[in-house]
C-alpha cells in the first residue's frame, strides 16, 4: 500500500510538472533587447503581451490564449510576453497597467490592441493569422506599422485624452476665474461693505431647507440675475445684539418683540451677495432686485408676491430679511461677517455717540465713565437757554456699546 501510494504521488508530480511546462511554453518570455530581436525573427504571427515590470503580464487571458492555440495548432501562431522596461522599441508602453497586445509579422508590427476584451482579442488573432498565412502563401501583401509610429487606435486614444485634458483645463480656468472674481469682490468688501448686500434667512426658512420655499426662490432668482453668493454661513444670534443690528419694526413694537424671539429660536443663514456688474442681467441693480424680490422687512407692509410676505411666519416674521438702508446694511454685515473687517486688521464700522447733560452733573457722569475714559473723544460746554450743558462725544461700535 505504501509503494502504491508513492507511485501515485510520483505520477501526480510528473503530471503537474508536465502541465507547468506546457503553460510555460505557451508564451515565450522576453525581457532584453537580444531576446526581443530573436522574437522578431520568428515566422508567422507573434502575439505579444507587452507589460511593465511593476504590474506584470495579463494572466487573466492565459486560458483564452491556450484554448485558441490548441484549437488552431500549427507553427504559424506564437504567443509571447515582453517586459517593456529594458526594450527600447517598447519605451512608450512603460509604466502603464492597461493590457497591451502587439501583433508582429515579418519582424514588423501589423496591429495593436488595448484592454482585456477576450472575444475581440481572439477575433483579431484569427484575422491577423489569416492575413499572414495569405502573405506567406503569396496571396496577399503585409501591411506594417513602424514600431515608432502610433497605430490608428493609439491616435484616437491620444486625441480623446487631449480633448479631456483641454476640457479639464477649461473647467479649472473657469473655476479659478470665478474664485478670483469672488475674491475681488471680497477685497472690495474689506475696504467698503456698501457695494455688497446681505440677506438673512430666519430659522423657520432654514428649517424648511434650501430646496424649497423662500430659500430656493431666492437662489434661483440670484442665479438667473447673474448675482454671486460670495459667502454663506449659519449663525446663531444673541437676541439683544441682533435685534439692534437686524432692525425690524419700531422699538418696543410687537413686531420687534416677535422678531427678537424668532432670532433665538434656532440658527439663521446669512448670505453675502455681490455682482461683477453695476446691474444684473435684467438691467437692474442688485439692491433694486432685492427690494423687488424680498420687499420691506415687515411682512404685512410687503406686496403679497414678495418673499417677505409670501413665506412669512405669522404677521411679523418675514420669509427673508434684507437691510433697507446702507447704514443698516453696514451694521448687519459687521455683525454677521466680522471677518471682512478682521481680514485687513480693521475694526467694525464705528459710529459716533453724543450725550447731552446739564453742566452741573459733569463730574458725576464723568466719574462713572472712568473705566472707558480712553473712548471719550471730546467734552465741551455749550449755552442752551441761559444755562450750560455738557456735550460728551464718544465712539460707539456696531453692537451699541460705548468704545
Amino acid at each position: 500500500m505504501a509503494q502504491s501510494g508513492a507511485k501515485v504521488a510520483a505520477l501526480a508530480r510528473r503530471m503537474a510538472g508536465r502541465k507547468k511546462g506546457e503553460a510555460t511554453q505557451l508564451q515565450i518570455e522576453v525581457s532584453t533587447e537580444e531576446e526581443w530581436e530573436k522574437l522578431l525573427q520568428k515566422e508567422g504571427l507573434v502575439v505579444i503581451d507587452v507589460y511593465s515590470g511593476w504590474c506584470g503580464p495579463c494572466v487573466g487571458m492565459l486560458g483564452n490564449l491556450k484554448k485558441l492555440k490548441l484549437e488552431i495548432g500549427g507553427e504559424l501562431l506564437h504567443m509571447a510576453t515582453a517586459k517593456a522596461d529594458e526594450i527600447e522599441t517598447l519605451t512608450r508602453f512603460r509604466n502603464k497597467s492597461e493590457p497591451t497586445w502587439m501583433f508582429v509579422a515579418g519582424g514588423q508590427m501589423v496591429n495593436l490592441m488595448f484592454g482585456a476584451n477576450a472575444p475581440r482579442l481572439c477575433r483579431m488573432i484569427l484575422d491577423e493569422l489569416a492575413k499572414e498565412t495569405a502573405v506567406l502563401n503569396g496571396e496577399g501583401e503585409r501591411m506594417t506599422i513602424p514600431f515608432n509610429e502610433l497605430t490608428p487606435e493609439e491616435k484616437i486614444r491620444k486625441e480623446e485624452e487631449e480633448r479631456r485634458r483641454l476640457e479639464a483645463q477649461a473647467a479649472e480656468e473657469e473655476a479659478t476665474a470665478a474664485k478670483l472674481n469672488a475674491l475681488r469682490l471680497l477685497s472690495l468688501a474689506r475696504r467698503d461693505v456698501d457695494p455688497l448686500h446681505l440677506v438673512l434667512l430666519p430659522p423657520h426658512v432654514v428649517t424648511a431647507g434650501p430646496e424649497t420655499g423662500a430659500w430656493l426662490e431666492l437662489t434661483t432668482a440670484l442665479t438667473e440675475a447673474g448675482a454671486l453668493i460670495l459667502e454663506e454661513h449659519q449663525v446663531e444670534l444673541e437676541p439683544e445684539t441682533a435685534s439692534a443690528a437686524l432692525e425690524l419694526g419700531a422699538e418696543g413694537s410687537e413686531a420687534r418683540r416677535e422678531w427678537s424671539i424668532a432670532l433665538q429660536s434656532g440658527p439663521c443663514v446669512a448670505l453675502l451677495l455681490g455682482t461683477l456688474l453695476e446691474t444684473t442681467e435684467q438691467g437692474v441693480t442688485l439692491a433694486e432686485l432685492l427690494r423687488e424680490l424680498i420687499g420691506p422687512p415687515i411682512p404685512l407692509e410687503a406686496p403679497p408676491e414678495s418673499l417677505s410676505h409670501k413665506y412669512r411666519d405669522g404677521d411679523h416674521i418675514p420669509g427673508l430679511w434684507a437691510p433697507s438702508e446702507p447704514e443698516k446694511r453696514t451694521s448687519a454685515v459687521a455683525l454677521l461677517f466680522p471677518e471682512l473687517q478682521e481680514a485687513d486688521g480693521g475694526a467694525a464700522p464705528v459710529e459716533v455717540a453724543v450725550a447731552l447733560f446739564e453742566a452741573e452733573r459733569q463730574q458725576e457722569i464723568l466719574s462713572g465713565l472712568q473705566g472707558v475714559a480712553e473712548k471719550i473723544l471730546a467734552v465741551a460746554l455749550r449755552q442752551v437757554g441761559g444755562h450750560e450743558e455738557t456735550v460728551l462725544l464718544g465712539a460707539e461700535n456696531a453692537e451699541g456699546r460705548l468704545m
